[in-house]
């Protein structure tokens, strides 16, 4: 232990002064040593046992160990409930100090111990046949618990539910007490659970799967086919172009031949002759339109002749034969329609076994193409395969001098879009925007570099052109 010399003259007044100049390491030693006497225990009043440990084995002998059947997961379980839970565990003192006043009333808490009055309402209880009732409430409520919680862990065995065609609500996550017909779908919506909120994407179908990943080539590709081969290729190629002209004719016509084509002038004539409606031309006076400032009226005057008693009874007759003959001619066609009901059944019955038909033949079409159908992975379709033709002036027997006509890497990419691997995409041209240059001036620009500059500049513009 290092002693350090005390110095002279020091006050010790006050505590921090004290605790400064002087040593005291040897006392904060003993009384460390103290406590952890207190904490573990002496080592005289412990035992030889606890201290020692008797070796009966050999350092090259292995230790047998004994035949111990080890504990079920239930059986550890019921080993645990003796144990102190790990969490009431910190409140538990770990100090082996002995309490000094050894004569200390232990006080219980509240509920350890049955007062008098605890007691008598007890014995009633008892008495009554409350606390039994009580009893076999708590015990049919713990039942029923038991057999909710067996109920919720039963493996379901058969998948016989099709999750994906039932449109009710409570499918979709709704709960029952919102599938109220006043009740919003915004409302309905904002109450599902977030796990069923977003439904998990669906497999994709079989047909997926099955479908063969390489499509073998028709024979006429081959850079050395035969000439049958290569003329079938080259029919189906040309089906394929009229096709494709016809499509493109179709869309013309439909768009730009809808609407003829006028020059400028012509058009500007139509626009004029469209503003001017309603409007008179000036017309020049003639001779005979002068007027001697005399008022003349516009329209001829009207005489007020009324119609004598024959005039009348003729136009009330006219009238009605008019209104007899109509009578007459609904009345025929009355009789013409009853003598054409079996006509009539006869077209309604077969225009009716016609749209049958034709609705089965959809509906089949239908159900055929879902089987092959790809899953509806994004709103793009999958590129369609143009048939691949190489010209017989291109053709060659070797290998070498075959120009690729096609990329590899795209063909694998549109084939997986078109077996429904990949969601297909849709081709984004970026546009390619025009970067101005510019000279920055300066006191240390020579005349040679501009002239550098407007040589470079020259010559971007001569590219462009």
């Amino acid at each position: 232990m290092i002693v350090e010399k005390k110095k002279k003259r020091v006050s010790k007044r006050n505590k921090t002064a004290w605790r400064k100049h002087s040593d005291i390491r040897d006392v904060e030693e003993f009384l460390e040593e103290q406590r952890l006497e207190e904490r573990l225990g002496r080592f005289d009043t412990k035992k030889d046992d606890e201290l020692f440990v008797v070796d009966t084995q050999g350092d090259g002998d292995k230790e047998d160990k004994p035949d111990i059947k080890p504990l079920s997961a239930k059986q550890q379980k019921r080993a645990k409930l003796n144990e102190t839970p790990r969490c009431f565990q910190i409140l538990l003192s770990s100090s082996k100090v002995e309490d000094p006043n050894k004569k200390r009333n232990i006080v219980k808490g509240f509920g350890t111990k049955p007062t008098a009055l605890s007691k008598l309402t007890l014995k009633r209880k008892i008495e009554n046949g409350s606390l039994q009732k009580k009893i076999q409430l708590v015990k049919k409520n713990m039942k029923i618990a038991r057999e909710r919680k067996k109920k919720s862990k039963v493996v379901r065995e058969t998948f016989d539910k099709n999750l994906w065609g039932q449109d009710s609500l409570e499918v979709k996550g709704i709960p029952e007490t919102l599938c109220e017909e006043f009740i919003s779908t915004e409302a309905q919506l904002h109450n599902v659970l977030t796990k069923q909120r977003l439904r998990p994407k669906p497999t994709p179908p079989k047909t997926v799967v099955t479908r063969v990943a390489i499509e073998t080539p028709h024979p006429g590709v081959s850079y050395n086919p035969t000439f049958k081969e290569h003329q079938e290729l080259l029919q189906d190629v040309v089906k394929y172009e009229e096709k494709m002209m016809k499509k493109e004719a179709h869309l013309n016509r439909v768009t730009t031949k809808m609407f003829r084509k006028i020059s400028a002038k012509s058009k500007e004539n139509q626009w004029i002759e469209e503003m001017s409606v309603g409007f008179q031309p000036s017309r020049p006076q003639d001779e005979s339109d002068v007027s001697d400032n005399e008022y003349r009226a516009v329209n001829a005057p009207v005489q007020n002749k009324k119609k004598d008693h024959k005039a009348r009874r003729k136009q009330k007759e006219m009238i009605l034969e008019k209104e007899r003959l109509k009578r007459q001619k609904i009345d025929k066609k009355k009789i013409t329609d009853i003598y054409k009901l079996r006509k009539l059944n006869t077209s309604i019955s077969t225009k009716e076994k016609r749209l049958e038909s034709e609705r089965k033949k959809r509906e089949s079409k239908k159900q055929a193409e879902a089987k092959t159908a790809l899953p509806a992975l994004n709103a793009h379709k999958a590129p369609v395969k143009e048939p691949d033709f190489v010209p017989p002036e291109q053709l060659s027997g070797d290998l070498r001098s075959l120009d690729a006509s096609t990329n590899l890497l795209r063909d694998r990419f549109e084939s997986l879009q078109r077996r429904g691997a990949l969601a297909a995409s849709k081709v984004m041209m970026k546009k390619n925007r025009k970067i101005k240059s510019y000279f920055k001036a300066g006191h240390k620009v020579t005349d040679q570099d501009v002239e550098k500059y407007m040589q470079n500049l020259n010559k971007k513009v001569k590219i462009s052109k």
